[in-house]
């Protein structure tokens, strides 16, 4: 039985101002797309979906204001050091000229690695018509690096980025109903298998 931290980065929206400097699309056809938001829109969702199905999670980042990387960690930390059957799920959104959802670990051999791998497999297959940017160099998904979430954390950290929103096919996903739909239903079908299994 394992059970989410979720956390969305970034800052949201408060009285129509965006919390974050950067961290936001360029001004196309819907709209700047603005990454903290995106991130709540994901977590409030699957947020929702999680309550209904009674299943518990933790949140980190409940707030609008950009909430700190340093106090996300020991809000993380906090609750691992008390309940070990826990993870931590960071949603964000790409920038820098690619396409396609990627997630990432910590270097090395981690107990996030199979978590990962997961949520990765069924992204592939519910989210078919999207791209997927995989690293299979040590036998899965995710690609590895030292964000400070995932070097930082206790607990075992999967980072996802839901797609490039310097990308116009990747932007207009982002903002389409069923492509957010879609999303959060493959994270919530994970989420459930890793709490009943």
């Amino acid at each position: 039985m394992k059970i989410p931290i979720i956390d969305n980065g970034h800052g949201g929206m408060i009285g129509g101002l965006y919390q974050t400097a950067g961290k936001r699309s360029p001004k196309w056809s819907k709209g700047i797309l603005y990454e903290g938001m995106f991130n709540r829109w994901v977590s409030s969702r699957l947020i929702e979906k999680l309550d209904r199905a009674n299943i518990p999670y933790y949140h980190i980042s409940p707030e609008y204001k950009d909430t700190s990387l340093q106090t996300r960690v020991k809000r993380a930390d906090d609750i691992y050091n008390k309940n070990k059957n826990t993870y931590i799920l960071s949603i964000h959104a790409n920038a820098g000229g690619g396409q396609g959802i990627e997630g990432f670990t910590t270097v090395g051999k981690t107990k996030a690695d199979p978590i990962a791998d997961l949520f990765l497999s069924n992204l592939e297959k519910d989210l078919s018509s999207q791209k997927m940017r995989f690293d299979y160099t040590d036998g899965d998904r995710d690609k590895e690096t030292n964000y400070y979430i995932l070097r930082k954390a206790s607990a075992p950290a999967f980072l996802l980025e839901c797609g490039f929103m310097d990308n116009t096919k990747d932007y207009n996903n982002l903002w389409d109903e069923k492509y957010l739909e879609s999303l959060v239903d493959s994270l919530f079908k994970t989420i459930k298998y890793l709490y009943e299994n």
